[in-house]
């Protein structure tokens, strides 16, 4: 009966650990999810093995979509949820609409910084996740390291 009761206390410690696990995500993970693979979208995830030791940044999702008022109300609810106690680096705004950004979500603990990047112009909108072993005052400096960064998809070249 004892070995009983460790056993159904190890299970709900784990159950309760994996539950806590999971709120760590961003909101944003849900836009990627829900719009990543609809039909006239392009959607790019990379990791560290791909971006090469030219760079900082170890983590890359990238969501480029046709301008939509629904996908873009979404997407600024889901910023504005993960920003609670983080910073917005920059943001500009034409007639009350916020049409680009860049963001700082507050850290969870001693991981990598995280930051998310905004915009709605030109009737498409992209949202840019970025994940990376340095400070928000080098972001710049490591999206321009990205600048000539090509990747095949399907046989063709795509420049992020």
């Amino acid at each position: 009966m004892d070995m009983t009761r460790k056993i159904i206390f190890l299970l709900c410690l784990l159950a309760a650990c994996g539950f806590v696990n999971a709120q760590k995500g961003l909101h944003i993970d849900a836009v990627f999810n829900d719009y990543g693979k609809q039909k006239g979208t392009v959607f790019i995830e990379l990791e560290k093995d791909v971006l090469g030791h030219h760079t900082r940044i170890s983590r890359y999702k990238s969501l480029t979509t046709p301008c939509d008022p629904e996908i873009i109300r979404v997407t600024l609810d889901a910023i504005r949820t993960d920003l609670k106690n983080g910073k917005i680096l920059m943001e500009s705004q034409k007639d009350g609409i916020t049409e680009t950004g860049y963001y700082h979500p507050a850290k969870k603990d001693d991981s990598e910084e995280e930051y998310i990047l905004f915009s709605a112009k030109s009737k498409k909108m992209t949202l840019i996740y970025i994940r990376g072993a340095f400070p928000p005052s080098q972001l710049e400096k490591e999206l321009y390291k990205l600048k000539d960064l090509f990747i095949k998809v399907n046989n063709k070249r795509i420049k992020l």
